[in-house]
């Protein structure tokens, strides 16, 4: 089986970016695989890339720019699937539905005429992709995002697969110990304004507990530094880019806090789950389907609550053999979705949209 996976970018970082990664590393050896890309990182042998590179410009006109140069190869690749992201490229075989534009604008409504723009297009695309004559499977990575699809693009004529993002359970284990005697830390990743890190500052300003508060990520930091010397937490709160290995600052925390306004699944989540922390996020995660309250982490149901998450942070910094034993529990409730899993549960739909017959060119 031949199969295209067409994306703006795949490389190790970030959730969607590395959702075409390993994917492709997981089933090079059972398909021959292609990624069509506009940048490619951390590629693995046996896995082809054909680089898309439109001319420098805001993202918008590059995105359109990547569709259409991505459907020319695509009608010229006899492809058994094509499978793409979203909008990314209309007319592809398999949509996998990691956001959903007009479901995040409906949280936080575009404040600029730029914004405002980038999500006319991106809900665009998306009603492309998914109303398109070559669509035959969508894989929504929670329930959350399922239902959010039929709500705002209307009932699909194709099957939908609810199917999470996956989690490396090797490269995020546990850690075999933590350092006594240490304050208490809290991470947070991602980035800042979308997954409320303002929040998670408030909740960290209102805690009885003496704990730091370790944010990796990207946003304004200047903001959010004094809005933490405001709330007299500012040399509790350490601001940090982005990095590589963040394996290690999971192991290096005892909790995860994470109030996100809108998440369609969260891989942040997962990943924090099988190095064995509780996660304390909000309903708006859809990787909060992996969580039941109070066993594997704790769900606040207003992601603006700064009390309630002070409440339960407050709850597991007292009591370590709790904590301990959520951590425990929630290691063991992402056992299931390991990429290997993940992989083969895709597979599955590849075979199911290759025997709905030969797509045509987008």
């Amino acid at each position: 089986m031949r199969v295209a996976i067409a994306v703006h970018h795949v490389r190790p970082t970030g959730g969607q970016d590395r959702y075409a990664l390993e994917l492709a590393r997981h089933l090079a050896g059972t398909v021959e695989m292609e990624l069509i890309a506009m940048r490619a990182e951390g590629v693995p042998p046996g896995v082809a890339v054909r680089l898309v590179r439109p001319r420098a410009g805001p993202m918008l006109l590059r995105a359109e720019l990547f569709a259409r140069a991505a459907a020319r190869l695509v009608s010229a690749g006899r492809y058994d699937v094509v499978h793409t992201v979203g909008g990314a490229l209309p007319g592809a075989g398999v949509v996998t539905a990691q956001f959903c534009h007009p479901a995040w604008a409906a949280v936080r409504p575009p404040a600029s005429p730029y914004q405002r723009l980038v999500t006319w297009q991106a809900t665009r695309d998306e009603r492309r992709a998914y109303r398109h004559r070559n669509l035959r499977a969508v894989i929504a990575v929670s329930q959350r995002t399922g239902r959010e699809i039929a709500a705002h693009y209307g009932p699909l004529s194709v099957p939908l697969s609810v199917i999470p993002n996956g989690v490396d359970l090797e490269a995020f284990a546990p850690a075999s110990g933590r350092e006594p005697g240490r304050r208490p830390t809290l991470l947070f990743v991602g980035a800042y304004e979308r997954k409320g890190l303002d929040v998670a500052i408030r909740a960290l300003a209102r805690l009885r507990h003496d704990a730091q508060l370790r944010a990796v990520g990207e946003g304004a930091r200047g903001r959010f530094a004094r809005l933490a010397a405001q709330l007299g937490v500012g040399d509790r709160v350490h601001l940090e880019p982005p990095r590589g290995d963040i394996a290690a600052a999971f192991r290096e925390a005892d909790v995860f806090v994470f109030p996100t306004r809108y998440d369609p699944f969260g891989m942040v989540i997962a990943e924090a789950m099988a190095t064995g922390l509780p996660v304390v996020t909000s309903a708006a995660a859809g990787a909060a389907d992996l969580i039941t309250d109070g066993v594997s982490g704790r769900i606040v149901t207003d992601p603006e609550d700064a009390a309630s998450f002070a409440a339960a942070l407050d709850n597991l910094l007292e009591a370590p053999e709790t904590r301990h034993a959520m951590g425990r529990a929630a290691r063991d409730a992402v056992r299931e979705i390991g990429w290997d899993r993940i992989a083969a549960r895709t597979l599955e739909v590849y075979r199911m949209a290759a025997a709905g017959g030969a797509e045509r060119a987008p």
